[in-house]
């Protein structure tokens, strides 16, 4: 229970208390829950949707993205907009890092949070709106498949580096079966294909990362968080709307 309060206290809003003192083994006990965190967002980004008979199809997604923005505070767009300073500065490794701890928010940081803002509110639009509740599972389910083949790219301690160090094939495969089971409850056999395109694709958008700076940060596992949303309601749209 600890474990799963600390994790609904660090990546939510949620107003619980913590009466207990910061232990990290809680926190690497807490990341089995982390896609449990997904699906307590996700219920949340439901509440507009008992509107749908009131109100129109853009406007219940606007009010679902700004009810995730509340309840996470930013915290992974806020990895998302480093990690866009950084890969696409066009440095070295070194400076790469130093761009992503750096607290100010550069040009490609904003482009990033805008375009994935518009990205997630026009597809959400055209997809079943019921599956905003599965949305943050599958992203928080991708970070720790990210985590679980990649290091920590950093020298020294943080919560970044226990995370990434505490993914393996245990994490990943509870991580999977939850993410699994709802999709292919709402959507059968195109939830089973919509979702491992969206792992392959993390997948080897990890491996770029890995690549270019030697391993995984807080700040790259925040920016797969939300590109693995976004990359699940696209493939979502692709084949529910387009193809089938």
């Amino acid at each position: 229970m600890k474990s799963l309060l600390l994790m609904i206290t660090f990546f939510t809003r949620i107003p619980i208390r913590y009466n207990y003192e910061y232990d990290e083994k809680d926190l690497i006990k807490g990341i089995k829950f982390f896609p449990i965190i997904g699906l307590i967002i996700g219920a949340a980004m439901c509440i507009p949707v008992f509107l749908k008979n009131v109100l129109h199809g853009p406007v219940i997604a606007l009010l679902s993205w700004a009810t995730y923005l509340w309840i996470t505070g930013c915290l992974h767009i806020d990895g998302l907009a480093d990690t866009f300073d950084g890969i696409f500065s066009n440095r070295n490794r070194e400076k790469i890092l130093e761009i992503m701890r750096d607290s100010r928010i550069g040009t490609f940081g904003v482009i990033g949070i805008l375009f994935l803002l518009i990205w997630n509110l026009v597809f959400t639009s055209y997809i079943d709106i019921r599956l905003i509740i599965i949305v943050p599972v599958v992203g928080r389910s991708a970070a720790i498949l990210s985590a679980s083949i990649s290091k920590y790219a950093r020298e020294g301690q943080g919560m970044g580096k226990a995370f990434i160090e505490n993914c393996g094939v245990k994490e990943t495969i509870y991580a999977a079966i939850v993410s699994y089971i709802p999709v292919v409850l709402l959507l059968r056999l195109q939830g089973l294909v919509i979702l491992s395109f969206t792992y392959l694709a993390i997948y080897i958008l990890t491996k770029s990362i890995n690549k270019k700076i030697g391993g995984m940060t807080g700040d790259t596992i925040g920016f797969i968080v939300e590109l693995a949303q976004g990359i699940f309601i696209f493939f979502a749209y692709l084949l529910m709307t387009i193809i089938l």
